[in-house]
């Protein structure tokens, strides 16, 4: 059973809208992390996260786009921050249990593309990273694919190595790996270098 994260009421916004959250630690509100919400602006769900300062360009994923999965991170509790502190990548090598068991330790959605500073020292001395609200539930949001897909297919981790999206599955026909969402179009393109579709995000674990 997927483990249901605390919610919160009100989320400090550092940009604005959950859509643009991009913001360096220490956290204003550390105690935001890992927790999830709701953004009025938006209408989404979302889940707020640390992302591994490991997942950069240097990767055979690349680093963290728009549209691409996050899987959760191998250890994850970031260096400086403390143990147990949600933390999220793109790169499946990474994931908590291992590449092969990353389609289906998917945390969210990137909705935007996050700073990474690997080497870099924040203004408390420990390794700098970024936060982000990765989605949970929205309704026509970019999701990255692979392969094909249609409206009404059923959008699941892809379990090719190396990917941080997601596959399409017939009307009827079974998800083979943990659910993302519905996508509602056949229709991709190109976004920040990946192929993007737009689906109905809709990740379990958000009470």
């Amino acid at each position: 059973m997927a483990q249901v994260y605390p919610s919160i009421a009100n989320p400090y916004m550092p940009n604005g809208t959950a859509d643009k959250t991009n913001s360096p630690s220490p956290a204003y509100a550390p105690g935001e992390i890992g927790c999830t919400f709701t953004d009025q602006n938006t209408g989404g769900k979302y889940l707020r996260v640390y992302l591994d300062s490991g997942a950069t360009s240097a990767t055979p994923v690349g680093a963290p786009v728009q549209g691409q999965v996050a899987y959760w991170k191998s250890g994850s509790g970031a260096v400086g921050v403390g143990a147990g502190v949600p933390t999220v990548t793109n790169d499946p090598r990474f994931c908590d249990l291992g590449p092969t068991a990353a389609p289906n330790r998917i945390a969210g959605v990137f909705q935007l593309s996050p700073t990474t500073t690997p080497g870099v020292n924040g203004t408390d001395g420990n390794p700098q990273l970024y936060y982000t609200d990765l989605i949970l539930q929205k309704s026509s949001a970019f999701l990255a694919a692979s392969g094909s897909v249609g409206a009404g297919y059923i959008a699941s981790g892809n379990t090719s190595v190396n990917t941080a999206n997601c596959i399409g599955s017939a009307v009827g026909t079974a998800a083979p790996t943990q659910q993302v969402g519905v996508w509602t179009s056949a229709t991709t393109q190109t976004l920040n270098g990946i192929t993007v579709g737009t689906a109905n995000i809709s990740i379990g674990f958000a009470d």
